[in-house]
């Protein structure tokens, strides 16, 4: 009996065929098509659009994408919100958010933002063929960005203001520098630094 797609896609071995941003390992788009039509040259792929026939949907909790890849006859289709750096939904306006730190502002999307959003939900389609799934699976955070230089600054001045250890936080999320810190564990490094202020 022959392979199935799913069977030959996910056993591929990537190898240096994957980006590394310290740390984050990841496939980009690019690459993943291109090892996608090697082994299936009828691939297809295609963007939702709304009905007014741009490439996203609006809806109050925030934008999302919705991107389809065929191969053969099994369609997979996936969504992805459009998120900032902050991991944080965004929306057509901006807005704001409470956090126990304060108030964070989330601005509205651009066009960029919806085309980073089609790529990797387009990938993540991909994936669903088995083509780079085990990405996903050694890290769960395949897609998270970074800290940005004001979340960096931010974090740095508390650690400073209540004569923390840098070492110590870092070694609390499993890291060897603050650049490493995904921006999704933003809230939680803020967190740490209250929990460890209150005990110090």
């Amino acid at each position: 009996m022959s392979k199935s797609v799913f069977d030959n896609l996910f056993h591929i071995d990537l190898g240096n065929k994957l980006k590394n941003n310290q740390g984050k390992r990841y496939l980009p788009w690019n690459t993943a098509w291109a090892e996608l039509k090697k082994q299936y040259p009828d691939a297809t792929y295609g963007f939702h659009c709304d009905e007014g026939g741009v490439p996203y949907f609006y809806s109050a909790v925030g934008l999302f994408v919705k991107v389809s890849v065929t191969v053969g006859d099994i369609t997979h289709t996936m969504t992805r919100p459009v998120y900032n750096k902050a991991f944080k939904s965004m929306k057509l306006e901006p807005y704001q958010y409470t956090t126990k730190s304060g108030t964070k502002d989330v601005a509205a999307a651009n066009a960029d933002d919806v085309n980073d959003a089609l790529m990797r939900c387009f990938v993540k389609a991909i994936a669903m063929h088995g083509l780079g799934l085990y990405v996903y699976q050694d890290n769960p955070y395949a897609e998270a960005e970074l800290l940005d230089a004001a979340q960096i600054t931010e974090i740095s001045n508390l650690i400073a203001k209540h004569n923390l250890s840098l070492g110590e936080l870092n070694k609390a999320f499993n890291i060897n520098k603050l650049s490493e810190l995904y921006a999704v564990n933003f809230e939680a490094a803020l967190q740490w630094i209250e929990d460890a202020t209150r005990t110090s």
